[in-house]
């Protein structure tokens, strides 16, 4: 096979792995929540903490989904600001039946 023709196929395969971290880096799984009212959250996820302060974000509680921007983080922990307040009974859903939560940057 040609030098050439090789290191075409390196590339796109590189350039496949780098899609592949990129899409990872983007979502994570929330690890705990430390508070929750109508209007935000603080939670505890190391995907995204570092730097993320002002990116919005797609939070996936199960039974409810929602926009928020990251408006402070700390380490692994993150204060969300839902994009529109959540009503009471979907925060007390929310408590009541905790489930696997994913957040993913728009």
């Amino acid at each position: 096979m040609p030098a050439r023709m090789l290191s075409q196929e390196v590339a796109v395969d590189n350039r496949r792995v780098q899609r592949m971290q990129a899409g990872a880096a983007s979502s994570g799984r929330v690890q705990r929540i430390f508070d929750i009212s109508r209007y935000g959250c603080q939670i505890e996820s190391g995907d995204l903490a570092d730097g993320a302060n002002g990116q919005f974000v797609e939070i996936d509680f199960g039974s409810v989904v929602t926009r928020a921007i990251i408006r402070w983080s700390d380490r692994a922990r993150l204060g969300l600001e839902f994009a529109r307040p959540l009503g009471s009974r979907e925060v007390d859903t929310l408590l009541a039946e905790p489930a696997p939560i994913r957040l993913r940057r728009l």
